[in-house]
């Protein structure tokens, strides 16, 4: 379905206006613009950006069937609508968009375009200026030449994609021209949803902005999280395990289960200190998490009772604040089979801080005194 207007002979004063093209409210969604008033990037480096919206406009441009005649008349024309928004910061970084349609002259009338500047004080002089053909919900590749000098690549359509510590859904990998004779750092690819708009972009040194998330206001009913497991939507917590390290996330939304708007954890509904627990088609039910109880003690099945499953005990141990006065908890749990009875010598231990959630993690071998795991927080964001 066609949804870009084009009147031959409109209702203008102007004889010679041959029409005009201008852009359906489906099409102006590809550009989702404002989302909210400020959007940050922070880096994987650190880092952060700040980018303040500076308004969204609508303008029409006029094209001339003799733009160049050198007697000043310019024949017949068409009317063509730029529609351009863009972010800036203190630092006079820069994200610019716009939706455009070329001259219908040289053809390709009504053809939507779509441009796009990511411009970082970390790139130096290289930005990233690309410029992509568009239908409502789709970004499609644009090279007028064979060397790639202008125009922009969809390199990809991702139904999931991890960018930093964060997951998105249904991301473009967008890429445009780059010279790099003259640019050592440049943006290598950024990162698009027509819902969000640019949730990051990378440079060729591996270097990565994700975008954090805005607030989500609960609706109304929604469960409310418990400030020693903050898991409030978009949220997320980074852990040192040693070689590696690991990410725990919650829901980007909040979501709906067995009849509570709640978020998820690693994908398991959440409920202030309680979580829902299943084994295949064996729902165990909810379970606590952590209680804010000294002395407070539970058992967590590890399976179906039909498997003879081993359980964990978990106990509350103290509830005390850190060196920086921070209010914590801590609690430990181990692991023991029924029949025949045995207790493995596995002891964990797990901290939990105010308004931050786990920090702590670590795992001893009773029969040798050995720490065999650890898991330490390294960065977080609680989206509230």
């Amino acid at each position: 379905m066609l949804l870009v207007t084009c009147r031959k002979k409109d209702s203008s004063s102007s004889a010679s206006s041959l029409g005009s093209y201008s852009f359906a409210a489906s099409e102006l969604a590809i550009l989702p613009y404002p989302t909210v008033d400020t959007l940050i990037f922070k880096s994987n480096e650190g880092d952060s950006i700040i980018f303040i919206y500076s308004g969204r406009n609508s303008v029409m441009k006029t094209y001339y069937d003799k733009p160049d005649n050198p007697s000043g008349y310019q024949g017949n024309y068409y009317t063509c609508e730029v529609n351009s928004t863009g972010f800036v910061s203190p630092n006079s970084d820069y994200l610019v968009f716009n939706l455009h349609f070329l001259d219908p002259f040289l053809g390709n009338a009504g053809v939507k375009y779509f441009n796009m500047g990511v411009v970082t004080s970390n790139s130096g002089s290289c930005i990233l200026s690309a410029e992509f053909r568009f239908e409502p919900d789709t970004l499609i590749s644009y090279m007028p030449d064979a060397q790639f000098k202008t125009g922009g690549y969809v390199k990809g359509l991702v139904n999931s994609l991890v960018i930093g510590p964060r997951l998105f859904e249904n991301v473009y990998e967008l890429t445009g021209p780059t010279l790099t004779a003259y640019c050592p750092v440049y943006i290598s690819m950024v990162y698009y949803s027509i819902t969000e708009g640019i949730l990051g972009f990378s440079q060729n040194t591996g270097k990565t902005w994700f975008l954090l998330p805005a607030k989500i206001p609960p609706p109304a009913g929604a469960v409310t999280p418990r400030s020693y497991l903050p898991v409030y939507p978009a949220s997320y917590w980074v852990y040192n395990t040693g070689s590696t390290t690991s990410t725990s996330r919650t829901s980007n939304q909040y979501v709906n289960f067995s009849g509570m708007t709640l978020t998820t954890l690693d994908a398991q509904p959440v409920n202030q200190y309680e979580r829902f627990v299943t084994y295949g088609t064996y729902q165990l039910g909810w379970v606590p998490v952590l209680s804010e109880t000294v002395g407070a003690q539970w058992e967590v099945p590890l399976g179906s009772p039909g498997s003879n499953p081993s359980t964990q005990v978990y106990q509350v141990m103290k509830k005390t604040v850190d060196s920086k006065q921070d209010s914590i908890i801590i609690q430990k749990y181990y692991t023991y089979h029924k029949d025949p009875l045995s207790t493995n010598s596995i002891l964990m231990w797990q901290t939990f801080k105010k308004n931050v959630g786990l920090v702590f993690e670590c795992w001893v071998d009773t029969a040798t005194n050995d720490t065999i795991f650890r898991k330490t927080l390294l960065d977080y964001h609680i989206n509230h």
